[in-house]
């Protein structure tokens, strides 16, 4: 565990922060590529690109300080609340609704852009949680298995041994990105990536949650971060039942 990667004078530059660039690298170059193979405007990417920072920063630091404190504790410690602490749900969801909207105003397939960016959303929620594992961060509840590690600089410091489910996330998160990648050219509807991504999420998040150190819902016995994973669940198995029946009307009409 390394929360801080180099420091230069008195700034220090947290791996974390580092392994974050490396993910918005990372997942441009690779949907760049996508938008290119499928046709679709590179200018395009730009846009969703720049809008998708501002906002999916935004968005993971508002349910960060949603999940981990009260408003009287954010106004007693602005700094501390606002220096520290994203989520990765808070970052997706809005961004979605972002893309959703601009590809609405720019008369574009929202789902061919997601079809062209679910790889590299993929590996960089990967790649993210590498940062996770070096800042001490999202680890999972305590374990006696033998990779089991302790955080004692964490966020916050645990010395008892734990899931690193950080890691577990990233090797997931690794084999889906290879599975997604070899599919990619193969001839399927348009849809059928961001759908099998949506449930891929979905399902992945959901049971990682049974063993991560995570905030709980109003409801018991699930997390609020499985709440949305339902969500994502639903809509994934709900499009490809639509993408079925379009393609069942379709070869009922060439019949």
């Amino acid at each position: 565990m390394h929360p801080t990667l180099f420091t230069v004078g008195t700034y220090s530059v947290s791996s974390f922060t580092v392994m974050v660039v490396i993910t918005f690298i990372v997942g441009y170059v690779i949907t760049l590529q996508e938008f290119r193979r499928k046709g679709i405007d590179e200018g395009l990417l730009d846009l969703l690109a720049g809008t998708s920072v501002i906002l999916g920063f935004v968005g993971a630091k508002l349910l960060f300080l949603y999940q981990n404190t009260t408003f009287s504790e954010f106004i007693a410690h602005p700094v501390q609340y606002l220096a520290s602490g994203l989520t990765w749900w808070g970052t997706l969801v809005p961004c979605i609704f972002l893309w959703a909207l601009i590809a609405r105003l720019k008369k574009v397939n929202f789902w061919l852009i997601g079809d062209a960016a679910a790889p590299a959303l993929v590996l960089a929620y990967g790649i993210g949680r590498i940062g996770c594992l070096l800042a001490g961060d999202d680890y999972g509840v305590p374990s006696n298995l033998p990779w089991a590690l302790s955080f004692p600089n964490g966020a916050p410091p645990t010395l008892e041994r734990v899931h690193p489910t950080q890691i577990y996330e990233s090797l997931s998160m690794l084999i889906v990105f290879l599975v997604l990648w070899t599919v990619r050219k193969k001839d399927l509807p348009v849809g059928w990536i961001s759908y099998i991504t949506l449930i891929i999420l979905g399902v992945e998040r959901f049971l990682i949650e049974f063993i991560r150190n995570t905030s709980p819902s109003s409801i018991p016995g699930i997390t609020q971060a499985q709440i949305i994973s339902i969500g994502f669940i639903v809509v994934g198995v709900y499009k490809f039942i639509q993408l079925k029946s379009r393609l069942r009307k379709s070869v009922g009409a060439r019949g």
